[in-house]
């Protein structure tokens, strides 16, 4: 895949992804009281727990479009860097989002989302990780790659004459 958006789009939705499904799993085993669904949900409807399932549907695909253009951006922010380190990039990447995120909500007192207990912060920390980690290997997988073995180049050359390779 050529076009950097677009690559750089999927990879972050393929992350987002990864990230939501430790969030559920996370809120299934009493481990957070916030899912990262959850916070899209606050963002979107301005209203706290509980939420409907027609609600945690519509913000999980506004938190994956979300995660999405993060991943778009980080594919550009990648020009100003080498991509030497990519996977460490990702995860720093992420990690910064995470805290830029827990800093707005707490600066602007967003109704649901503090006080969070020691468990909801961690939790999302490790959602942020799985995020960090899984944009930079999707990336690496949808990134285009010439094959040496898909162009055959010679030099052009003519053919040497049987009385030519003789005198040689």
């Amino acid at each position: 895949m050529e076009d950097r958006l677009t690559r750089g789009f999927i990879a972050g939705v393929v992350g987002g992804i990864g990230m939501n499904l430790w969030g559920f799993f996370a809120g299934l085993m009493n481990f957070t009281t916030l899912r990262m669904a959850d916070w899209a949900v606050i963002m979107i409807y301005a209203h706290t727990p509980p939420f409907d399932s027609g609600e945690i549907i519509f913000a999980l695909l506004g938190q994956l479009f979300f995660t999405g253009a993060l991943g778009a951006a980080f594919v550009y922010l990648l020009r100003l860097v080498t991509s030497k380190n990519l996977i460490f990039k990702g995860w720093f990447f992420s990690v910064l989002i995470w805290f830029f995120i827990y800093a707005v909500t707490t600066l602007f007192k967003v109704e649901g989302t503090m006080p969070l207990p020691f468990k909801t912060a961690v939790a999302n920390f490790i959602a942020a990780t799985i995020y960090g980690l899984a944009l930079p290997i999707a990336l690496k997988i949808l990134t285009v790659r010439l094959d040496s073995t898909q162009m055959s180049m010679a030099p052009a050359m003519k053919p040497l004459n049987k009385s030519e390779e003789d005198e040689s």
